[in-house]
């Protein structure tokens, strides 16, 4: 009999030829390769998955999802109702764009929304942001407010990280949206004044792509210094002469001290102490006292302040200049109200876009029991909605107000921090911009370097019809709006009404 070769095996006599490797371990292979295409997947997509699944413009970066969207991931849990209402317009639009009954653009609203221990941010002001951006979106969209309603406005969210530390590859992926079908023309948002938000303006700026920051208020960080930069918030500088006027109009002297916070690279708190020291030293007498501030650093220490109020009640100062951030300003509240010179009225002097502490039974219990008057400067007044439009209060206030409650709801304290209405203000001007770029003959849709170039024409018969003011941009303001009220705002509250004669930018 013969026998059986390497090459197969004897049945009945015959050699029959063995299957090939790859027949006999089939399974094997085949379940090493999807084991293999799984890992390659997992591989390219494994800072995507956590973020809501591959392609929807989200991924984990340092801890956090970070990148551009409007719900395919909500940031946040108190985001959900927003980013809803945000995607809901977006894809009618869309829908309406693939019909050809419309056509659009897109505009960023970038910001910082995730959270961390500590940050210059928190979920609070940042929901109002999106709700106050939203509400322009829809009154851009759907009324002449902002002029022709063609094209429409889709609103994306970039998030950046709650300290901003992963802007780059956020940016990275804005800048080639300006190539799309439905394109990117303009960035809004921008709220926090430090040195990355410089640095995503420079990025933008070199690209050609428009911005509006919303609560941004750092001296330097506007048109003059950075091509295509305008702001919809008073800056530092504004709030300090609003302030300055205050002072001037007290009856009575003021023993005063500037507190700062020593944060280099806060571009906000480093900005307001040189206006503070600019026009207002003539009441410190160079009197000072720093602190280490928390929000864009480490989580705060006990008895941060102690000293520093220690000081203030040896020198009988009964004024401070507050030159720090909301967060802070709350710490310091408290340890005033223990001082031991409570004896002495104590005034804390500060500008901030809006404060609710109206609403906080702590913070408010800490001026009652210190016996503190909290004075500040702001981009809203809680008492705007019951004052006289063009007096009181800016004239298109209620325009804002409509549009908020029409779009979003009615929610008792939402104006208060002034997050709504800066946002809303920011995305107003850039829609306008929009629209005004849209005026010249063709049927393309207009590019962010067009929309750019109608900047500085926002004026005149191009004035934008803003919650705060009538805003006018013209190239001496250097991307400061003129016509933006700044009140000043006294709390505890006296009575219904703003104070008399706000300061208005420009005037």
């Amino acid at each position: 009999m013969p026998e059986a070769t390497n090459s197969g095996r004897m049945i009945q006599g015959f050699e029959v030829p063995r299957r090939p490797w790859w027949r006999r371990h089939w399974k094997s292979l085949a379940a090493a390769a999807l084991a293999l295409v799984l890992v390659g997947v997992g591989l390219r997509y494994w800072d995507e998955f956590p973020c809501g699944g591959p392609g929807n413009g989200v991924r984990l970066i340092g801890g956090q999802c970070v990148g551009i969207t409007d719900d395919a991931h909500v940031f946040h849990d108190d985001f959900e109702e927003i980013q809803s209402k945000i995607a809901e317009e977006n894809d009618r639009i869309s829908e309406a764009v693939e019909a050809d009954d419309s056509e659009a653009v897109k505009i960023a609203h970038l910001g910082t929304f995730s959270f961390g221990e500590v940050g210059p941010m928190d979920p609070g002001r940042m929901l109002r942001a999106l709700e106050g951006a939203h509400a322009a979106q829809m009154a851009a969209n759907h009324s002449p407010r902002f002029g022709d309603r063609t094209p429409e406005i889709q609103l994306e969210l970039a998030n950046v990280g709650s300290q901003q530390a992963q802007w780059e590859p956020v940016v990275d992926q804005l800048v080639p949206m300006a190539e799309d079908d439905t394109p990117l023309v303009a960035v809004t948002g921008m709220g926090v004044s430090i040195d990355s938000t410089r640095d995503i303006a420079e990025r933008l700026s070199g690209e050609n792509i428009p911005m509006v920051s919303s609560a941004v208020t750092a001296d330097g960080l506007e048109h003059g210094e950075i091509p295509g930069l305008l702001r919809a918030a008073p800056s530092n500088t504004e709030y300090v002469r609003a302030l300055r006027e205050y002072m001037d109009g007290l009856d009575e002297d003021t023993s005063a001290a500037l507190v700062y916070d020593e944060n280099d690279p806060d571009l906000f708190v480093t900005t307001l102490r040189r206006a503070y020291e600019e026009h207002l030293a003539d009441f410190t007498e160079g009197s000072a006292q720093e602190y280490r501030g928390t929000t864009v650093g480490e989580s705060s220490t006990p008895g941060l302040y102690t000293a520093i109020t220690m000081n203030l009640c040896t020198a009988a100062t009964d004024t401070v200049f507050f030159a720090g951030r909301a967060p802070d300003l709350d710490d310091f509240l408290y340890a005033l109200s223990i001082r031991s010179c409570d004896h002495i009225p104590m005034r804390v002097v500060f500008a901030v876009t809006g404060l609710s502490v109206v609403q906080d039974d702590e913070v408010m219990g800490y001026l009652e029991d210190g016996d503190i008057s909290l004075v500040y400067a702001s981009a809203t007044d809680p008492r705007w909605e019951n004052a006289t439009p063009g007096e009181g209060a800016p004239e298109h206030y209620g325009d804002f107000l409509d549009a908020y409650r029409e779009h979003v709801g009615d929610d008792a304290g939402a104006f208060d921090n002034g997050y709504a209405l800066v946002n809303h203000d920011a995305v107003g001007v850039a829609a306008r911009a929009v629209r005004l770029s849209n005026l010249r003959e063709g049927e393309e849709l207009p590019t962010a370097e067009e929309v750019s170039s109608q900047l500085m024409l926002l004026n005149s018969a191009q004035e934008v019809e803003a919650g705060g003011g009538t805003l006018s941009y013209e190239d001496h303001m250097e991307g400061e709006a003129a016509g933006r009220y700044v009140p000043v705002v006294e709390l505890p509250l006296e009575g219904g009404q703003p104070l008399e004669d706000p300061y208005v930018t420009g005037d």
